[in-house]
């Protein structure tokens, strides 16, 4: 049976503009390790959000603080670089939550990527593609229920505006509620996104378009379920355990006007602008558990189960964010070949809101037994005082990306970015009058080099390596209430590509290591919170990963296809280097997809299995003292089926954590995994 058209599915055979450097470059032909989830396999595997995604993509360990803060680490080093169409999108720790019905697809590049951002994180960048509007009238819906009474919609219209599409339009529009296993937890979220484009001339396409992400969690966990009983044996309390009362909130929105505009020059060259303007609102009401104290752990007894105190923390505030981003791209000739070349600025100023709230701190509530809570406690007053902190950030660069054809089988790349970077807090009192201005920060034409070369050993094999500088400005302030300096590094790659079996599956093989001095840990010698209120930090050097990643892609057959990738990252940490994230030293994820012939014809099979190695949680609270805890290797198993009823019309089952492994997310920040989770998608296109 003949696979139906997807609205805005596509695939791409040539060369795509590559999201480190901007040349157009295949992947073989990219000097660094990239991924590519696209929107047919997003379909597939039912990956709605993108915490989903990423936890599919290989090279990429998930760790977990609480329900709305999952945590993405490559290399060693979390990713903090999200980025929409190739800009920096909305922060606040809400990406992971962004809709994947938004996009056309998902680029990952591991490894440092200063060129394009200024900073250089050595983990990841995350470049989420919109969908844009087609010059056909196509729609499509999809329907999904599941556990925990998940009711999900999905609509996707492109409508032409005139009679030839060169006017066009697309709506997206995703609405989402879903309850939980864990105790009174439930969000209600909403994705959207319209665009208009248009044809001006033969040579240039505009667009303006508007995106919306709505996320609303009511009793959201924040903080770490109890490990220890008072006796020292594990408590192991019900995968259902929470410490948030119904009233507790952690609301996040955040909306996106763009605009674009794509101007083809010449058979040769074209220009490319992009302006963004953002807004985004947070608030969080919260409890979290301790002991008698907020310095004591909680130790439940396992016969009465008392031992925890809820204490609670307000707070939010709202963040703006202005992008503009132009370049140049083309090809010129030297010595009788072509080269490719890009040139282009980008700036972008964000002020982050911090509202002030009267203190929470004189609220506890006493839990008599958590096995038999209900979650009832009195809520704590508060309100906004009229102060309130605005931090200002501002990044401007000038870059430059070139691919060098030295010869037939040779290629250099070269890029260099030159970065301007402030950053300062303004405070403002009750009254709203200045207070005064704090933790400035001037990093002034920093230079962020790349160089990487490709060699074509065959027409399927090349061997590639790469080098770049790493500066990152930090957000974190020493005891003496004075900004860090930035972390400054480097990142350093080599390895083989390949397309095996007639060009149908895709092999790459890597080397990596990433150097950083000036790396911020917290300070253990002081526990007074700064002014502010944050903690001190002070940079320390040597931190370094090293390690490899191994992965095949693709259709073994025409019905079968398969992936492959397995990963160790070995990182040296200084000691007082508390990231909370136990990350395994291995991480091996496997997938595959059958489609049935004869008969059977509509129907697909697949599933994914991600195993790690056994991860290890240090000075962990105990009655006794502090101990090491440690959690075995783990597999978990997710599985699918989807039934095409007609080009049009199919139905996916997805089943994930198949065995009902219980098992802790995270030993250090202790949370549960999600256990054994169903959910069935109708999608119909017209």
């Amino acid at each position: 049976m003949q696979e139906p058209k997807a609205l805005g599915s596509i695939t791409i055979s040539g060369a795509r503009e590559s999201a480190s450097t901007r040349l157009p470059l295949t992947p073989r032909e990219t000097p660094q390790s990239t991924s590519t989830v696209t929107r047919a396999q997003i379909e597939r595997q039912s990956l709605t959000s993108i915490d989903a995604v990423l936890r599919n993509v290989n090279g990429i360990a998930v760790s977990f603080y609480d329900t709305q803060r999952p945590l993405y680490y490559a290399r060693g080093f979390q990713i903090t670089d999200f980025q929409t169409d190739g800009l920096p999108s909305y922060s606040s720790s809400t990406n992971q939550e962004f809709d994947t019905a938004l996009y056309e697809r998902i680029d990952i590049v591991r490894g440092a990527n200063g060129i394009q951002t200024g900073v250089g994180v050595p983990s990841a960048t995350i470049n989420m593609i919109r969908k844009r509007p087609q010059r056909e009238f196509a729609a499509s819906v999809a329907l999904t229920a599941g556990s925990w009474n998940l009711y999900r919609g999905e609509l996707d219209l492109n409508a032409p505006l005139n009679s030839d599409g060169s006017v066009r339009s697309r709506l997206v529009l995703a609405p989402q509620k879903k309850e939980s296993f864990r105790d009174r937890y439930s969000e209600d979220k909403t994705a959207l996104l319209a665009a208009v484009e248009a044809d001006i001339g033969q040579s240039t396409v505009v667009a303006l378009g508007y995106q919306r992400q709505s996320n609303d969690p009511k009793a959201p966990i924040w903080g770490t379920i109890p490990r220890f009983a008072t006796t020292g044996a594990p408590i192991d309390l019900p995968i259902s355990t929470s410490f948030s009362p119904s009233w507790t909130r952690w609301e996040r929105t955040s909306g996106t006007l763009y605009a674009t505009l794509d101007h083809q020059l010449n058979d040769d060259w074209s220009l490319k602008a992009a302006l963004n303007h953002t807004e985004g609102d947070t608030f969080r009401l919260s409890t979290y558990g301790y002991g008698a104290t907020t310095s004591r752990a909680p130790f439940i007894d396992p016969v009465t189960g008392a031992g925890t105190t809820l204490y609670a923390a307000v707070g939010g505030g709202s963040e703006k964010q202005d992008t503009v981003d132009a370049y140049l791209s083309g090809k010129f000739e030297l010595g009788g070949r072509k080269h490719d070349l890009v040139v282009g600025m980008s700036s972008t100023r964000t002020a982050a809101r911090t509202d002030g709230y009267t203190s929470v701190a004189g609220w506890s509530y006493v839990i008599p037994n958590i096995y038999t809570w209900d979650g009832n406690a009195p809520a704590p007053t508060y309100s906004k005082t009229g102060a309130w902190r605005t931090q200002i950030t501002q990044q401007t660069g000038l870059f430059a990306s070139a691919r060098w054809r030295v010869t037939d089988p040779l290629s250099v790349l070269t890029g260099l970015r030159l970065t301007d970077w402030h950053r300062h807090s303004d405070t403002y009192g009750t009254t709203g009058a200045y207070a005064g201005r704090s933790a400035i920060q001037d990093e002034n034409r920093k230079v962020t080099p790349f160089i990487g070369a490709v060699y074509d050993i065959t027409p399927t094999l090349s061997a590639y390596a790469s080098y770049a500088r790493i500066f990152n400005p930090q957000n974190y302030k020493d005891r003496n209430n004075n900004p860090l300096s930035p972390i400054i590094g480097s990142n350093a790659e080599a390895g083989l590509k390949a397309e095996l079996f007639e060009r149908r599956i895709q092999a790459h093989f890597a080397v990596f290591q990433t150097k950083q001095d000036n790396f911020g840990v917290r300070d253990g010698a002081i526990t007074t919170p700064l002014p502010d209120g944050t903690l001190p930090y002070v940079a320390v050097n040597g931190t370094k990963s090293t390690g490899f990643e191994l992965e095949f892609a693709g259709m073994a057959t025409k019905q079968w296809r398969v992936s492959a990738g397995l990963t160790r990252a070995k990182v040296t940490r200084a000691p007082t280097d508390l990231i909370y994230a136990n990350m395994p030293d291995y991480l091996l994820q496997l997938g595959t997809d059958y489609q049935l012939s004869g008969a059977l014809a509509p129907l697909s099979v697949g599933g994914n299995l991600t195993w790690q190695s056994s991860i290890e949680g240090f000075n962990f609270p105990h009655p006794s003292g502090t101990v090491t805890v440690k959690q075995s290797p783990k597999a978990i198993l997710n599985l699918r089926a989807s039934w095409q009823f007609n080009p049009k019309l199919s139905a996916t089952l997805a089943v994930n954590n198949v065995t009902d492994q219980k098992y802790w997310a995270n030993l250090d920040y202790g949370n549960y995994a999600d256990p054994r989770n169903v959910s069935v998608t109708l999608r119909a296109a017209f």
